[in-house]
């Protein structure tokens, strides 16, 4: 699943959590909501029957005597009640104190069970001690029940008072309050948003910062470190990171110091066997010049005395190249004069040059000569006897590169030798100390180049790619 990165995962977790916030807000506020709706309804039916009971004790107070009988009632509000009801716009009904309906508002024959004719929860004798206002609350329908007292504090009458919720009779207060929730959750979510889709781009891009520097890491160099100024988790890490760079190169140099070591210790034990192998026959014709009185057999043993020492020479010269390698001159030649001036000399042996044109490049003359004769001696001795040699150079250059290739038709480098070819003591020749291809690896990396080689059993190329210069 490439497209859940850190950046989109981070995105996403936060705002989940947002909507998360804002739908237990929401839940919250739509509780607190009900809860303040319950209460409108009650305090309103609190309100409306108040002016219910003061209108009733209005009607008794105008009366010239005190009604005690159930008649008595009956003849006073049978009519009045429905006047009650219309002006409070209310379903209300009067029981006497014994429990018998008085009288009921013009809709009580659609509450039957609500305003019964007669009360079964009172006794038989009646009920003149208050119990105080109740409200039974049946979900859409509330029913409140309260008390008339006489002058004695006991009941004169109970009055039954039906109050239907309607939802939809919301107060414009609370219309108000719900828009301005509703707006405010918008703006808070767009700015979450906003907020989340920042913060996630800052951490990813701080982490691929990381990963970018990470790529870039190398044992052969020196590495970037990061700075970071805050002590959080992508600190740590910056400084996780900044602690393998400098153990890097603490163990790049550990390892350079012992190749380097390990180098020097094969290279003096094969200079110690090309030095010995001469050896021998030198002590041995020696001894013989001492024993021998012929004069001509004398000359010819320091002959071949002579040759020997010659080849010690050699050896000595080339080590002595491969280590020291004095001082680059580099200046800005053309590449392909210098490389036909070189090869020009083998002309006769298969070899061919073609150019593309002249290629500028900082090069050292004397040692880029020298790298040609010894690619092109390696191409001419790589050749079996029983093919006839072909060598051709190609010089060329592509927008800021010059490329010579040496390609001739041998027999291709063996692959378990591949990996060894650039090594100081590789050869695939009887005699020499396989100094010279790692010679010229070195010298052409000096000169801020490359090369690398292709083989088949066909032939072998080699391929050198150094920077053009305009100046």
């Amino acid at each position: 699943m490439r497209f859940l990165t850190l950046r989109v995962r981070t995105f996403l977790f936060m705002i989940l959590n947002l909507l998360l916030a804002f739908l237990l807000t929401g839940a919250f506020s739509l509780f607190h909501f009900q809860e303040e709706t319950t209460d409108y309804h009650l305090q309103r039916l609190e309100r409306k029957e108040s002016a219910i009971i003061s209108h009733i004790e209005y009607i008794i107070s105008g009366q010239d005597s005190v009604l005690r009988t159930y008649d008595e009632w009956s003849e006073l509000f049978d009519e009045r009640l429905n006047e009650i009801g219309s002006v409070h716009k209310l379903d209300l009904a009067i029981y006497h104190p014994k429990g018998e309906r008085i009288a009921a508002s013009v809709n009580a024959a659609e509450n039957k069970g609500v305003l019964p004719e007669r009360l079964n929860e009172f006794p038989k004798g009646g009920r003149r001690v208050p119990l105080g206002r109740k409200v039974d609350d049946s979900g859409d329908l509330l029913i409140s029940t309260s008390e008339i007292l006489d002058a004695d504090k006991e009941v004169d009458l109970i009055v039954k008072t039906l109050y239907r919720v309607d939802n939809s009779a919301i107060p414009e207060s609370e219309i108000e309050y719900l828009k301005q929730l509703v707006f405010v959750y918008l703006f808070l979510l767009l700015l979450g948003i906003v907020l989340a889709f920042v913060l996630s781009n800052y951490i990813s891009q701080n982490m691929r910062r990381v990963i970018e520097q990470l790529k870039k890491v190398r044992l052969n160099k020196s590495n970037e470190k990061l700075d970071w100024r805050f002590n959080d988790e992508i600190g740590e890490l910056i400084q996780q990171y900044n602690d393998m760079v400098e153990q890097l190169e603490r163990t790049a140099v550990e390892l350079a110091t012992s190749e380097r070591e390990s180098a020097w210790k094969e290279m003096a034990q094969q200079v110690a066997h090309e030095i010995k192998n001469p050896l021998t026959p030198m002590r041995l014709t020696l001894q013989m010049i001492e024993r021998e009185k012929d004069i001509k057999e004398v000359r010819e043993m320091a002959t071949n005395l002579l040759e020997e020492v010659e080849n010690l020479t050699h050896i000595a010269e080339a080590f002595s190249r491969f280590a020291q390698m004095p001082g680059l001159q580099l200046k800005r030649f053309d590449v392909s004069y210098q490389t036909n001036r070189a090869v020009g000399l083998y002309a006769d042996r298969g070899v061919r040059f073609i150019s593309s044109g002249p290629v500028y490049a900082k090069v050292d003359k004397e040692q880029w000569s020298r790298i040609m004769h010894n690619l092109v001696k390696n191409a001419i001795q790589s050749v079996p006897e029983t093919r006839e040699a072909e060598i051709l150079i190609l010089v060329s250059k592509q927008e800021k590169t010059a490329t010579i290739r040496v390609r001739d038709n041998g027999e291709g480098i063996p692959e378990p030798m591949q990996e060894r070819v650039f090594e100081p003591n590789f050869t695939t020749k009887s005699s020499g100390m396989g100094l010279g291809l790692a010679m010229v690896k070195n010298l052409i990396e000096n000169f801020g180049g490359n090369i690398r080689f292709e083989t088949s059993p066909e032939g072998t190329e080699f391929i050198i790619e150094l920077p053009i210069t305009t100046e």
